[in-house]
């Protein structure tokens, strides 16, 4: 007899059995299936409970913060911490197949705030019991996403910043996958609280920061800013002094006057280089830019090489260079050329900017920490102060050749020389303004062609015969050099490192090898001289092939470079990071490092 089954108002019945089925008159099978639908119809419920539960609640969105208050002109970062399920997994944002679906942050914010690229954590290769071996870039238990805010110019702070936090992902365990899914937040700019998680990787010892704070804090202002000049002598130390060095002596070997005139044409320089240096630094500092990065504008750059070429031809003779005498009276200056060592001063305390050290680094953590500009300007002047204090005597050397006795046209022959030194700076500067590192290239056979003419071609000190000796010897030199260069020489070798990229660290860390991370730029001079020195000594190149070497290249200050300066605390560059196999950060060196401390650092990271 054929049986039929229908859902009416929520009850199941059966015309041909139901009935009958207290006078034992329905089949056994009719029975079975009687007792096993409601069974199976909670084994559906739970199913679709379960299938609710994996799309909405495997990934949560926790505690979101940011750093510091929404401002003008300023970034702050936004971070997200996500809570993923125990025994589930979602995929990384770079799934290692195509086929797999990335794990995406979109942050939807008010007018005049601008989203960048979220920062992913670090990912974690696993292998799954469903795969045959395969490994899976994954994001398990408690992760943070950073994501950097960046107000613009016409931004006012209201009681409400209204936005939305959107994450898109996948969800897997050992066994099954979800289909993919969202989940979303509300979240309000203006009334969120600070604080900021741990960075991917972060500095064990004792930074330059903490210890100048507990200088200050416990041994007074005194001690404090001593440490601070001594600081800024040691900064003397590091290449990033060498372009003062050549225009201090060009310029005061072409001052004229007395000793006590020359001391205060040094002093004046000193003071611009003080100023300049301490306004570059307060503004980095509370910004939270990058120290030096004025020198990668190409405009400074070129009226810094104009000004060098203008001094140039000053020595050439072409004209004599002062200020104009209404704005000498003006500025109260009694005798000419204050004014132009002020300004070589100001020019000079750009130049100056590269030259980051622990010693700038911790101050540019204290400013940032105090928000106080006046204390920051008087830390940034004393250490200028230190690192200018040797030019003062450097300028009296130098202007002292114009006391020496004049002999003929020798003296001519030195003003030359000091022409063709300025040029030869003015084209070291523009380097990074002209493609394909041709000036580079080209200096040693400027320097080449200059000390020819020197010894060789200009009448200026022939008719003084040891000055002749002289100039003849400077010419000798001069042929060999050019001898030398002709020759082709063996390369030597370089090291090489790959551009960073998102789960570069990962990567290595489940590899089982350390890394080296060089953070440099284009204008920074010391991370020039690391290329020529420190990455082409032989001990270094073979010691660090155990490394997997990245670069981040902070030559451009767009986005992308600010959201990698702040999530690795780069202040400036040079800045090399040494991360041991299990991805710690072992060591963290600021500044020019030259080969025997690279090499040091190397061997003690495994």
């Amino acid at each position: 007899m054929k049986k039929t089954f229908f859902f009416h108002s929520g009850r199941l019945r059966d015309r041909g059995c139901i009935g009958r089925l207290s006078r034992g008159h329905c089949a056994p099978r009719s029975i079975a299936l009687w007792v096993a639908l409601p069974a199976l119809m909670v084994l559906l419920a739970f199913h679709g409970w379960a299938a609710s539960f994996g799309e909405s609640q495997i990934v949560s969105i926790g505690n979101v913060t940011l750093d510091h208050r929404l401002a003008p002109r300023q970034i702050s970062i936004l971070d997200i911490t996500i809570q993923i399920v125990d025994g589930w997994h979602i995929n990384s944002n770079h799934p290692l197949s195509e086929d797999f679906i990335p794990t995406r942050v979109e942050v939807a914010t008010p007018a005049e705030v601008t989203a960048g690229n979220p920062i992913y954590p670090p990912a974690e290769l696993v292998k799954l019991g469903f795969s045959s071996g395969e490994q899976f870039s994954v994001f398990t238990g408690s992760e943070h996403i950073k994501v950097p805010l960046t107000a613009g110019a016409g931004f006012k702070s209201t009681a409400s910043e209204p936005g939305t936090l959107k994450i898109d992902y996948q969800a897997c365990n050992d066994n099954e996958c979800m289909r993919p899914t969202s989940v979303s937040e509300d979240i309000d700019l203006a009334s969120m609280s600070a604080g900021s998680a741990p960075p991917e990787v972060r500095v064990e010892p004792e930074t330059a920061g903490t210890t100048l704070t507990k200088v200050f804090a416990n041994h007074g202002y005194f001690l404090g800013f001593l440490l601070v000049f001594l600081g800024g002598l040691a900064l003397n130390l590091t290449p990033c002094v060498y372009p003062l060095i050549g225009v201090t002596i060009a310029y005061f070997g072409n001052q004229s006057g007395s000793h006590r005139k020359v001391a205060a044409l040094a002093t004046t320089y000193v003071l611009g280089i003080a100023l300049m240096f301490s306004g570059v630094g307060v503004a980095v500092a509370l910004s939270g830019g990058l120290f030096g990065a004025a020198l990668q504008n190409p405009y400074v750059i070129t009226a810094i090489a104009a000004v060098l070429v203008l001094l140039a031809l000053s020595s050439f003779g072409v004209f004599v260079m002062q200020a104009p005498q209404w704005m000498m009276r003006w500025a109260g200056v009694s005798r000419p050329g204050y004014f132009g060592a002020l300004l070589m001063g100001l020019g000079m305390g750009v130049i100056a900017a590269p030259c980051i050290g622990p010693i700038v680094l911790g101050l540019l953590l204290m400013v940032e920490r105090s928000g106080s500009a006046l204390f920051g300007f008087a830390l940034f002047f004393t250490l200028a102060i230190g690192l200018g204090l040797p030019y003062i005597g450097l300028a009296m050397a130098a202007g002292s050749i114009r006391q020496l006795p004049r002999s003929g046209e020798w003296l001519r022959w030195t003003e030359m020389l000091f022409g063709f030194v300025l040029i030869g700076l003015a084209l070291y500067f523009l380097e990074t303004v002209v493609p394909g590192h041709l000036i580079e290239r080209m200096l040693p056979w400027y320097a080449i062609a200059a000390a020819l003419y020197l010894a060789f071609v200009t009448s200026a000190g022939r008719s003084w015969r040891p000055f002749l000796l002289f100039r003849t010897a400077v010419g000798i030199v001069a042929i060999v050099w050019l001898v030398y260069l002709v020759i082709p020489h063996a390369p030597r070798t370089a090291l090489r490192f790959e551009p960073f990229a998102d789960g570069a660290l990962a990567s290595a860390r489940a590899a089982g090898k350390p890394v080296l991370v060089d953070f440099r730029a284009d204008w920074c001079i010391p991370c020039r001289e690391m290329e020529k020195t420190t990455f082409r000594d032989p001990g270094v190149v073979e010691a660090a092939a155990r490394f997997v070497r990245l670069r981040a290249d902070l030559t451009e200050q767009d986005i992308d470079s600010e959201q990698m300066a702040h999530h690795f605390d780069v202040k400036g560059v040079p800045t090399t990071l040494f991360i041991d196999s299990s991805g710690k950060l072992r060591q963290r060196e600021v500044g020019y490092v030259g080969p025997g401390q690279f090499l040091a650092d190397l061997k003690q990271i495994r």
